[in-house]
């Protein structure tokens, strides 16, 4: 066996040649090997010749102070130059997201999810549309109510209506104005009733308004006999919306026709009596006139409605003292005159 092993080889020198006497030590020594991480002049393991660059920048043991490029002091870096994989930084770059299937995938969940909001508008449309055909029939069944309802309704809609065309009383509530119209509460029926000429004559001012007509005196009257229709409506004078002024008034009417004046002599008084059924108070007086020393007989209707007098006086009258006789059935005349004149209250 030879001295060198087993094999017969000749001492191999890790750092050197075969002969034993060019090899280097790890470290270098003072005869001019060289260490690994360089003293002076020295050749690191990995570079191909002078000048190379330690993989890590300066190495654990100081060397040449021109060579001190590590990645912090402007060296270059551990994984390639300026050329390399890792760019001027030093670092590699980022990864890439994968091409081909990831993009067919996000393709297929962009298709799908377009699927599905296709899917519920075309629910959403088809429960409108559902909706719509029952809202119809359900309004459907209202609307035949309500003709139902309108049907039954039509009579007594129609009997509500008769009062108010039948002259039974104003329309609205008080305080009522002044008829600008008190002509129009004499009809055409109620001029013949009373023997009247259609010669009607009207007279407006802030607290009265009037009409007044004159005809033919009644059967049993003679020649030169004549009869006059005299119709107002008075509110308070100063206060003509007062009810209270009114009520005071139509009492005033009542005692100056009962004998409160001369005009109306107390003996004279024939009919003296409240009526219902005329607005709020209605009063008959049937008495005679005795205006220069000729009686007159003279009947007149007090009605008040709210703040409203209204006054109907029917009369005949001569001028040479002849006996003269009032006109039959004055109080049924006077109170169907006296409602048509309560329709005008409220109507402008």
């Amino acid at each position: 066996m030879s001295e060198n092993g087993p094999y017969n080889q000749p001492p191999q020198n890790p750092y050197g040649g075969g002969d034993g006497t060019g090899g280097q030590p790890p470290y270098g020594a003072p005869s001019g090997g060289q260490p690994p991480y360089g003293h002076t002049g020295g050749q690191p393991p990995y570079g191909p010749g002078a000048g190379a660059q330690p993989p890590y920048g300066q190495g654990p043991y100081p060397g040449n102070p021109g060579q001190d490029q590590g990645m912090y002091a402007g060296g270059q870096p551990p994984y390639g130059g300026h050329g390399g994989p890792g760019g001027p930084g030093g670092y590699p770059p980022p990864q890439q997201p994968p091409q081909g299937g990831g993009g067919k995938a996000g393709l297929w969940v962009v298709i799908g999810g377009g699927a599905i909001i296709v899917v519920l508008v075309i629910a959403v449309i088809i429960m409108l549309v559902a909706r719509g055909g029952g809202d119809d029939q359900v309004a459907a069944g209202p609307d035949e109510t309500t003709q139902t309802t309108e049907e039954t309704e039509e009579p007594a809609d129609d009997g509500s209506e008769e009062p108010a065309t039948g002259g039974d009383g104003p329309t609205g509530e008080p305080p009522y104005a002044l008829p600008t119209e008190p002509c129009d509460a004499m009809t055409d029926e109620l001029v013949a009733d009373f023997g009247m000429r259609d010669n009607l004559n009207k007279n407006v001012s802030d607290s009265r308004s009037s009409c007044t007509a004159s005809g033919d005196a009644p059967e049993g009257n003679p020649d030169r006999a004549y009869s006059s229709l005299w119709l107002e409506y008075r509110v308070p004078f100063g206060g003509s919306d007062s009810i209270e002024s009114a009520t005071t008034d139509f009492q005033n009417s009542i005692d100056n026709y009962t004998g409160g004046v001369d005009y109306y002599p107390e003996e004279s008084l024939e009919e003296d009596k409240a009526l219902d059924g005329l607005g709020d108070e209605a009063h008959l007086i049937v008495t005679e006139s005795t205006i220069l020393d000729d009686p007159a007989p003279t009947a007149v209707l007090l009605v008040r409605a709210g703040n409203m007098n209204i006054e109907y006086t029917y009369q005949v009258s001569s001028f040479d003292g002849s006996e003269l006789v009032m006109i039959d059935d004055v109080e049924a005349l006077l109170t169907d005159a006296a409602a048509e004149s309560l329709t005008l209250l409220g109507a402008e």
